[in-house]
């Protein structure tokens, strides 16, 4: 795979294949303005390397890295824009497919509709091959010519709010009911949805303007540093005639060090263009299930006696070094010693942790989903239904939580041991809600749904912060790469020229 990715950013140096792949996001390629773009990052980088008095063996290497890279940012600003045109259709789209439905009742009816609002596109293209497959193509499969329709959208726009449009439409159309109320929930839920992304956007476009500042303090920085220990030395007389620029190690620690800030640079704008329709996990799925399984299998009493041995083993060690005279190795091996007793609890913490983070991004969407079910579903169907397509964290919360169904469906604590394992008190509350749902039928229905909705709304609130915190590190964390990168070449910068000082004053001294 990193092969074939080298081979595509290789392809790009060619204007050709760079104007073919613009094409395919849907932009219009300018030569004359790529070649005027061209122009202006070789004079601008090579501007900076004449600002460090880089050898032209030096400067050819950063110029060509840049010649390497301008194809892969031009291609990546187009994507971004190409991401957000794709965003904002895949929002109107899921809005006016609602609004048409509601009118029509129709899944075609309403997907013609919606054909006439979009102009030429992406959009309007995936909607006229899902009505050509539903009115005059057959079903390849048993899902019928609607859903396979309707894929053929989701193909392109891949987004969990889209397939739950797509299935509230289907679910209508086959078995018929009140769809008002169901649509005013996923159309308030879209609205959130769009405020989240174009959020999220606003919060990347702030953090990497951030880390343009971040790089260009550090050049400057770097700069002044190494033309201040030049103007030092030249303070001093002495036969011995050397420049800090042509030091070495001083050409070879400014070449690395811009570098470095162009790769921080491709980084962080890389970073923008992510698919906006995507709502990524915070944590691998494996290492979430490895996590939960780690937590549920936890017990405090067996753990800490099975670590009781190796722990005083390392106690007992460090306690022989102390006594004999060794204090710093009988310290380690007690910090050790600790450590070796405490992991098991450590690690519980560390898990613990990563699944409840897990289980605020994904348990919103799930209870959702069992909110616009529960319009023609009781409350045991309609779990039952939702488990055949929750995440893979909640597959063995929904299993357990199916079998107490069935083994005791009126007990209360049958919905309240649902993940009771980690700290979720607004899942507490919605599972109680459930539990009356079940209990009292559907009398008042909408007052029902109206405060469960209201936890639903909270817990994604809390799982907005979340994500939000843990992007916030992220990109933090780019914003920090220049700073690194100039504090290691002030380094090599500041040692070089305090042994240059050295070999003038010795100079000095022998005159």
């Amino acid at each position: 795979m990193k092969r074939e990715g080298l081979w595509e950013k290789l392809r790009l140096l060619n204007p050709k294949n760079l104007q073919r792949e613009v094409h395919v996001y849907g932009y219009r390629f300018s030569w004359r303005t790529h070649l005027m773009a061209v122009i202006a990052a070789l004079v601008g980088i090579g501007g900076i390397g004449m600002v460090f008095q880089l050898k032209p063996l030096f400067l050819a290497g950063v110029l060509l890295t840049v010649l390497f890279v301008f194809p892969v940012l031009v291609l990546d600003m187009y994507k971004k824009m190409y991401e957000q045109k794709r965003f904002g259709d895949a929002c109107a789209y899921m809005e006016q497919l609602l609004y048409a439905f509601q009118k029509t009742g129709k899944i075609v009816s309403a997907l013609k509709e919606v054909r006439g609002i979009f102009g030429e596109g992406q959009i309007r293209l995936c909607v006229e091959e899902a009505i050509a497959h539903m009115e005059y193509g057959h079903p390849v499969g048993e899902q019928g010519v609607l859903r396979e329709g309707l894929q053929k959208i989701e193909r392109y726009y891949a987004c969990d709010k889209l397939a739950t449009v797509h299935e509230l439409l289907l679910n209508t159309e086959e078995y018929g009911g009140d769809v008002e109320a169901s649509v005013t929930l996923v159309l308030e839920d879209i609205e959130r949805f769009k405020k989240r992304g174009y959020q999220l956007q606003a919060e990347k476009r702030k953090s990497h303007t951030d880390n343009v500042i971040s790089i260009v303090v550090a050049v400057l920085l770097c700069a002044a540093a190494l033309y201040l220990l030049n103007e030092m030395q030249e303070m001093f007389t002495s036969e011995v005639d050397v420049s800090v620029f042509t030091v070495p190690v001083i050409q070879i620690s400014s070449m690395v060090f811009l570098l470095l800030l162009l790769a921080f640079y491709v980084k962080s704008v890389r970073s923008l263009t992510a698919d906006w329709l995507e709502e990524k996990p915070l944590y691998d799925t494996a290492y979430i299930r490895h996590s939960y399984e780690l937590v549920m299998g936890y017990e405090k009493k067996a753990q800490q006696y099975r670590r009781l041995i190796p722990a005083g083993i390392v106690t007992m060690t460090a306690f022989v070094f102390w006594t004999v005279g060794w204090r710093i190795a009988g310290i380690l091996l007690l910090v050790t010693g600790l450590l070796v007793a405490m992991q098991p609890r450590i690690s519980y913490r560390i898990a613990e942790r990563d699944v409840t983070a897990e289980l605020y991004q994904v348990l919103p969407r799930w209870l959702f989903e069992m909110v616009l079910l529960l319009q023609n579903n009781n409350v045991q169907m309609a779990i039952t239904k939702s488990a055949q397509h929750a995440p893979a964290v909640l597959g063995s919360e929904l299993a357990e939580l199916c079998a107490r169904m069935d083994e005791r469906p009126d007990q209360l604590q049958t919905y309240t041991d649902f993940c009771k394992k980690f700290d979720l008190p607004e899942m507490l509350s919605c599972m109680k809600m459930l539990h009356a749902f079940s209990e009292n039928g559907t009398g008042d229905i909408d007052v029902q749904m109206n405060h469960l909705i209201e936890r639903v709304v909270l817990m994604q609130e809390r799982a907005d912060v979340l994500r939000s915190e843990e992007r916030a590190f992220r990109m933090k964390l780019i914003f920090a790469y220049p700073v690194l990168a100039a504090t290691g070449k002030l380094l090599a910068d500041l040692t070089v020229g305090m042994a240059l000082m050295m070999q003038v004053l010795g100079g000095m001294g022998g005159a």
